[in-house]
């Protein structure tokens, strides 16, 4: 009776070590993958800034000239307007983006 108890206690023990070990391995790989993708994307963040951002003032800019104060009826403003909220709202999809995969330290806690 006692060998099957300890055969069991440490087929148990050995299952629960093979669960850990498991659950550790996929906690290193998340992070992992969770640093590289920070990574490129922080990298990239300055090229995005560099298109996006200019092309929403340029639309709103050229928004605001023709179609407002030129005042071409045939200039699309509000495709144009909204051209320009697009890609300054894709930019700050991409800012949210990276915020999902950075983890940054709380600026509130008195050491």
């Amino acid at each position: 009776m006692q060998s099957a108890n300890v055969d069991g206690s440490i087929a148990g023990r050995t299952s629960d070590l093979a669960i850990a070990s498991a659950w550790w391995v996929a906690f290193a790989v998340f992070h992992v993958v969770r640093v590289l993708v920070s990574a490129v994307l922080v990298l990239a963040e300055p090229v995005v800034r560099a298109v996006l951002v200019p092309i929403a003032l340029l639309g709103f800019l050229v928004t605001l000239v023709f179609g407002v104060l030129i005042g071409d009826p045939n200039f699309p403003r509000w495709g144009m307007l909204a051209f320009s909220v697009g890609a300054l709202v894709l930019y700050w999809a991409y800012l949210g983006l990276m915020s999902l995969f950075m983890i940054l330290p709380c600026h509130d806690r008195h050491h």
